[in-house]
């Protein structure tokens, strides 16, 4: 078992074999059942096939966008084994039918991100960054397993899937949904992803970005049914997170660093899914899916841009960084189809998850026209903003000798970018 287990972490390109593999064994699994049971506490649906999909190619593109640390001697086994878990505990969480279960495997994911920015962050601030993501996320779910309990104290059972829904007003809505906020994150509780983003290495980041946000979405989608009928606090939430996701598409527009600019875009995004997710519509929850697969990809692939710039530079600052069109023409153009995908270009699934979403939340009221347009405007406004500023503009002469792109890299973001426009192919399917 040990000789196992060395074999495994020791491992760099047979490991994310593995891993593709197991894409492949999901991909020709996932056609036969609507509703896959494995176990009594295993079941899937398409939400959680689609979300274990995503963790697993997010974890394979950040395992090959992280060679700086196999080739640097960097403790590489450790950083796979951290991956490892972080996957088990990924696909734990989309998989399990029972409400215990998937909060250990929802607060197990916590440590090894932790660990990954400790042991790889790039400033002494990480160890703050650290306690800031365990402490907001760790706080702000834990009044969530006294609520598990008192489901399966009450009503004898934690499965998922039935009809049950909780006495409760808004003490029982708030225990619910907070840490699921905290780790979506929702505006005013979005601290500790800024911090996060700006110490964790590149795959801490992708990971972050790509996966650990979605584990909020899904929760609130398990969680809402049993909450059904307190729709009025439900319409003071989503009306802050709407105004919160315009207060951050402005602050977008002042900030100089990448990595801080891309993660506070991932605000702006997430704060149309919590709404998407509030309105109790089919089309909501549908658009939130595709929207956190979208945004899971091109965030991922924004954060492997900003770091392959990062490790040439040494700056993450878009003033020091500018002019990087005339050094490495090549890499521009990823940034431009990537910061394309940002502000929801056709033919990119963004598009389609905004449109869906948009016309779900009018639907709901007509009064929220006016913010959701300036939200588009301004996300369009922010991407450009980041493109123009880092890549046109004269280059300082200390950058003239940057070392080249390597394939690798290469394609890493053509693996980001080409999912993004196919999967719009089957995306019209679930409407």
């Amino acid at each position: 078992m040990n000789l196992c287990l060395m074999m495994f972490v020791n491992m760099w390109g047979e490991s994310m074999l593995i891993y593709i593999l197991m894409v492949f064994l999901f991909f020709m699994k996932s056609g036969e059942y609507p509703l896959m049971s494995v176990e009594n506490f295993i079941e899937m649906d398409w939400v959680g096939w689609v979300l274990v999909m995503l963790s697993v190619w997010v974890i394979v593109l950040s395992i090959m966008s992280s060679m700086m640390i196999k080739n640097k001697g960097k403790f590489g086994g450790v950083f796979m084994s951290l991956n490892g878990g972080l996957l088990f505990f990924l696909m734990g969480s989309f998989v399990f039918s029972d409400y215990l279960m998937f909060y250990v495997s929802f607060e197990c994911c916590l440590i090894p991100i932790l660990l990954m920015i400790l042991g790889w962050g790039y400033q002494p601030e990480r160890a703050q960054a650290g306690i800031y993501l365990l402490f907001y996320t760790l706080f702000g779910s834990l009044p969530l397993f006294f609520f598990i309990m008192y489901i399966s104290n009450n009503y004898g059972s934690g499965y998922m899937y039935v009809d049950l829904m909780v006495e409760g007003g808004l003490l029982v809505c708030v225990m619910t949904m907070l840490g699921f906020l905290v780790k979506f994150p929702m505006y005013g509780v979005h601290l500790w992803l800024l911090k996060a983003h700006v110490e964790a290495p590149v795959a801490g980041s992708m990971i972050l970005a790509g996966v650990l946000l979605k584990l909020g979405g899904y929760g609130i989608l398990r969680f809402l049914p049993l909450l059904f009928g307190q729709e009025s606090i439900f319409l003071w939430l989503g009306c802050f997170s709407l105004w919160g996701g315009l207060l951050m598409s402005l602050i977008c527009l002042r900030q100089m660093d990448m990595k801080l600019l891309i993660a506070s875009s991932s605000v702006v995004h997430m704060s149309m899914c919590i709404v998407g997710l509030l309105v109790f519509s089919e089309w909501g929850v549908k658009g939130c899916v595709v929207m956190m697969l979208a945004h899971g990809l091109c965030s991922s692939g924004l954060f492997c841009l900003a770091n392959i710039t990062y490790e040439r530079t040494s700056s993450r600052s878009m003033l020091l960084s500018k002019g990087l069109l005339n050094l490495m023409p090549t890499l521009s153009m990823f940034w431009f189809l990537l910061v394309m995908m940002n502000m929801a270009a056709p033919p990119s699934i963004n598009l389609l998850s905004e449109l869906i979403l948009i016309v779900s939340l009018i639907s709901w009221s007509s009064s929220v026209i006016a913010v959701l347009g300036l939200m588009s405007f301004f996300s369009a406004a922010y991407s450009l903003f980041l493109y123009s500023l880092s890549q046109h503009g004269v280059f300082m002469s200390s950058k003239s000798s940057l070392k080249i792109t390597v394939l690798t890299e290469y394609l890493v973001l053509f693996l980001h970018w080409v999912p993004l426009n196919l999967l719009i192919l089957v995306g019209w399917s679930m409407i």
